[in-house]
């Protein structure tokens, strides 16, 4: 598995798209992916993008060289989520290549070539799979189809005879067999076909599977390059200083008071506060810690969570807001309900708190930058640097590192831009930035606090014949754009777009503007919007006295996808049969990012706490190119969403943020995991992504399961304000 560390000496080390071409151009077959094929508009994108244009050049890149190596250069990153395994997955059973010996790096350069359909070179919204699957195979089989070409010409034979099998051209009847790379030079000459044949469902037999990631070895080993592993040669060390209070900026700096210090090179004023580098980090921590620097005071340095709470409350009770969805007439329905159920819902600020921290590392002069960053927003990076410092992206290298965690915080460019001033500050050295965990948690952009005021008109047969909903909080997409409008995606979807059967719906969102910088969180509005509307529904259920279950089947009728996931969660948690004695069940549903997720709860009450014994999931993701993955993905999420549950909350004092470390922001712990359990279902539904859908239905089971055992919905979170922890 190709890494891209200052140690490489791979296609990715060189600093533009042209050297990648070049290297091949000679020796090696080009197949261009291009990325038009699938102009979508992404889910949670503030506003829709425009249509792609016609591509004029290549965006992505399959290269086969003399010795049979297939390289796949794309602008996907590895955070952890296994991604570069399906990829490879995909493009080794349609090329009928060794999987084992494919190559995936990303471009040092983030351009017009390599930008998904939201209009940058991110690593989001679960798009790993789905956007780079029918790409990969349509030009993975324009290389099989000039290979066999090439090959049946020196064979003398018929192409319909030949077929490709680990890296290689084969013909059946005489056991004859070309490596790729002897194949190349001739295929290159041929014409790239424009629409070639895939491969049937019938020889697809290596996605579909669970094979091991290609990047354990190096892990393991400890090889892998993270953004924190990078050295050059003369490298310093930076650590930062930064104001405590997010809208202040600073007032002065005494570079004096630390001057003597052992090992410190300079103090570098940034955006905020200022970077001490020295010849190590310890020393550039020490130095930092004594650093005189003075903050501008702000209208912010009294604000506090209680004063953020009455904002919000305040925008529930908000009058004359524009609907973002209306349909039916809620008003009568109202008028002629036979009950009418509300319910208040509340959920905090919350850190990425990623395991690795921020870092980053760079060689800089006055007007050009060469950067080593474990980043998932690339044109973030590159046009943070544009505006601060006005490097423009033709004089910006950046070498994508493994990525510790990334969750939606990495990708934002602060880090680049502190790297690069450091750089500056000591004549151009090499100069790593890194973070500590305080800085990390204290000085992150957060997942919005949100509140939201739900409705609704029951039917004499319980049914929900209206409902409606106020949302009040930031409208973070709208706030990020700086355009306002009624539908904010970041901060509705999963509301705007549910599925249930309700005929008269209305949904607004109050905005309230907060001094604190945000970023999209795992799963990004829907961790929020699947826990306020699915206990909703469960809360329904309980005042209809129906099974939620049965309740939820009632209000899906034709959703097929979420019929088919309840019934298998269902199945998988027995919950037709009655728990075991001191077991408690609760259930919810969500669909986000192409894909749909059921998931049961199973707690136990222990010393009037909930003890989470089991969740049992189900989702449709349409075909899993790894199977496996797919259900470490949902673990994953499972228990990222606990964390949150649990404990997950940022809370502000004198206009800064109170927690620091996990002593105060606490993940979960091993005694505190369940065990999860995954069936994939399968329908032919279009291919989702997994990296995020695990979140959304893991809060409301809890909050349902912990209903089902007290009686009690819970409706904000975490559960530790409740003393349910």
């Amino acid at each position: 598995m190709t890494t891209h560390s200052p140690r490489d000496n791979t296609p990715f080390a060189t600093p533009t798209r042209r050297g990648f071409l070049q290297q091949g151009m000679a020796t090696s077959l080009m197949v261009a992916v291009p990325l038009p094929l699938l102009a979508q508009p992404a889910p949670g994108a503030a506003t829709p993008p425009t249509p792609a244009p016609a591509p004029r050049q290549p965006q992505s890149f399959i290269r086969i060289d003399a010795d049979s190596r297939v390289t796949f250069l794309l602008p996907t990153c590895e955070m952890g989520q296994g991604i570069h395994t399906g990829h490879a997955q995909i493009l080794a059973e349609e090329l009928g290549a060794d999987w084992k010996r494919i190559d995936i790096g990303m471009p040092v350069r983030p351009s017009p070539e390599y930008r998904l359909p939201m209009g940058q070179m991110r690593s989001v919204g679960s798009f790993g799979i789905r956007f780079w699957h029918d790409p990969l195979r349509h030009a993975a089989a324009q290389a099989r189809t000039v290979l066999i070409q090439a090959a049946a010409a020196r064979l003398g034979v018929d192409a319909s005879t030949l077929d490709t099998q680990d890296s290689a051209v084969v013909h059946a009847a005489s056991r004859r067999r070309i490596p790729f790379g002897e194949l190349v030079q001739a295929a290159n000459a041929l014409p790239v076909p424009a629409e070639p044949v895939l491969r049937p469902a019938s020889q697809r037999k290596l996605t579909g599977t669970t094979v091991p990631r290609l990047d354990t070895p190096a892990k393991v080993r400890g090889e892998a390059v993270f953004s924190t592993d990078v050295k050059l040669p003369g490298m310093a060390h930076g650590a930062v200083r930064l104001a405590p209070v997010h809208s202040a900026d600073v007032a002065s700096i005494n570079e004096a008071s630390v001057r003597g210090m052992p090992g410190v090179l300079a103090v570098a004023r940034v955006p905020r506060g200022a970077v001490v580098v020295a010849e190590s980090w310890w020393q550039a921590k020490q130095a930092a810690e004594q650093l005189d620097i003075r903050f501008t005071t702000t209208p912010n340095d009294t604000l506090d969570s209680a004063e953020i709470e009455r904002r919000l409350k305040a925008g529930l009770d908000a009058t004359g807001v524009t609907p973002a969805l209306a349909r039916g007439d809620s008003a009568a329905a109202f008028a002629s309900a036979a009950r009418v159920v509300e319910a208040d819902y509340h959920v905090p600020m919350l850190a990425h708190a990623c395991m690795e921290p921020i870092s980053g590392t760079a060689r800089a002069t006055a007007d050009s930058a060469e950067l080593w960053i474990g980043t998932q927003g690339h044109d973030q990076v590159r046009m943070t640097l544009e505006r601060a410092l006005g490097i423009t992206g033709d004089r910006m290298t950046l070498h994508t590192t493994y990525l510790g965690g990334g969750f939606g915080r990495k990708t934002q460019g602060d880090i680049a831009v502190q790297a690069v001033l450091a750089s500056r500050a000591v004549g151009g050295r090499p100069v790593k930035v890194i973070w500590q965990r305080a800085d990390d948690i204290q000085q992150g952009h957060y997942r919005q606090t949100m509140m939201a005021r739900f409705r609704a008109a029951l039917g004499a047969d319980g049914r929900i014949q209206a409902m409606q909903v106020r949302v009040s909080g930031p409208q973070m997409g709208h706030d990020l754009s700086g355009r306002q409008g009624p539908s904010d995606p970041f901060s509705l979807n999963g509301l705007i777009d549910m599925h249930y059967q309700i005929p008269a719906l209305l949904i607004d969102h109050a905005p309230v503007r907060l001094p604190i910088p945000m970023a999209a969180w795992h799963s990004i509005a829907h961790s929020f919007t699947a826990y306020w509307l699915e206990t909703f529904i469960n809360e329904c259920a309980a005042a209809a006295q129906q099974d939620p279950l049965a309740y939820r089947r009632a209000h899906l009728t034709g959703q097929t996808r979420a019929l088919a996931v309840l019934d298998k969660v269902a199945e998988r948690s027995r919950w037709s049969t009655p728990p075991a004695a001191g077991l408690h069940r609760g259930i919810a549903v969500a669909e986000s990012y192409g894909s749909v997720v059921a998931q049961v709860a199973e707690i136990r009450i222990v010393d009037g706490k909930p003890k989470v014994e089991r969740v049992c999931v189900a989702i449709d993701c349409g075909r899993a190119i790894n199977p496996g993955q797919v259900r470490q993905q949902m673990h994953g999420g499972v228990v990222g969403a606990l964390s949150a549950a649990l404990h997950g909350k940022i809370t502000v004092r004198d206009g800064r943020v109170e927690q620091s470390n996990f002593g105060d922001y606490p993940l979960l712990r091993i005694h505190e995991a369940p065990r999860v359990e995954t069936d994939i279902v399968e329908i032919g539904s279009p291919l989702g992504g997994v990296g995020e859908p695990g979140v959304p239905p893991t809060a409301p089971a809890l909050v349902a399961a912990i209903h089902a055992a007290t009686g009690r919905f819970v409706r904000s979170l975490p559960l530790a304000d409740h003393g349910l922890v």
